[in-house]
């Protein structure tokens, strides 16, 4: 393939489309036929709709500015090397891909994410960066990757998309059947942690916990939607526990790299 060529998936290749049981925009039709607003399930796609318009910003804010610095760390510990193709999964609106397609100009990369209206903004700026012809975005479940074949992808990527996955164990078998199986493949995977500790762990979880909920609510208008992101990291396994379901889904943990006082931890791993 040349420098710029698109990956060569199946013609007939379809993610599985995120269908739940619900009518348009979330209604659904009481006994007497008439339609009953149902909020969307935290977590899933459909919340992900929701909050897609100030996503980015509310990030940048609630994050202090520094959200982009730990994907590009990400990014960069990935080794992505010439021709190589990555997989991003809950890539959202594109920024992991964005990165990884500007840090190796002949990469070719999939983002797959169960948000249509987040998808929508990453072709914008897909298109924006005039990356279009190197990024490709679909609609789709990870742990539901029956449209791509085994041992496609030589890198896989997530950013802070785990954490909303039902069985995360299945999702990284999927990462595990879709990824090479080379000494030179890697998984990286990006995630929030409660943070534990000494003092500057107390003030960042005093920040995760209550500062950055409430501050996304008030600037997105989603209060439920925030406040299941502080819920989110507080059920989620620690880092040695999420690192052992990552060793039973077929991988070797290569290293787990803190960031932003224990708040911020990145899992690395090779197929094992």
């Amino acid at each position: 393939h040349g420098p710029l060529a698109p990956i060569s998936f199946n013609s007939s290749m379809e993610l599985p489309f995120i269908r739940e049981n619900l009518g348009t925009k979330g209604l659904r039709r009481n006994p007497e036929n008439m339609p009953v607003y149902t909020p969307p399930v935290l977590g899933s796609g459909e919340m992900f709709d929701s909050i897609s318009g100030r996503y980015d910003a509310i990030n940048r804010i609630m994050s202090l500015g520094m959200d982009q610095s730990w994907r590009r760390r990400m990014v960069d510990a990935l080794e992505i090397k010439a021709h190589e193709r990555v997989l991003d999964l809950a890539t959202g609106t594109a920024d992991v891909a964005i990165i990884e397609a500007q840090n190796q100009p002949s990469s070719t990369i999939l983002g797959v994410d169960p948000s249509a209206k987040m998808l929508a903004i990453g072709r914008e700026k897909l298109e924006a960066f005039g990356l279009e012809n190197r990024v490709t975005l679909k609609l789709g479940d990870a742990m539901d990757l029956n449209g791509i074949e085994e041992g496609t992808f030589n890198k896989v990527s997530m950013a802070f998309g785990i954490r909303n996955i039902q069985d995360r164990l299945q999702a990284l078998k999927e990462m595990r059947r879709v990824i090479k199986s080379e000494p030179t493949s890697r998984l990286a995977i990006l995630e929030f942690a409660e943070p534990s500790g000494g003092a500057m762990e107390f003030f960042a979880r005093m920040f995760i916990k209550h500062v950055v909920p409430v501050v996304g609510a008030l600037l997105s208008g989603k209060w439920n939607e925030y406040m299941h992101l502080e819920e989110s990291i507080m059920a989620f396994p620690s880092s040695e526990e999420f690192s052992m379901m990552m060793s039973e889904a077929g991988f070797k943990v290569i290293s787990t790299e803190s960031m932003m006082f224990s708040s911020v931890i990145l899992y690395l791993a090779t197929p094992g």
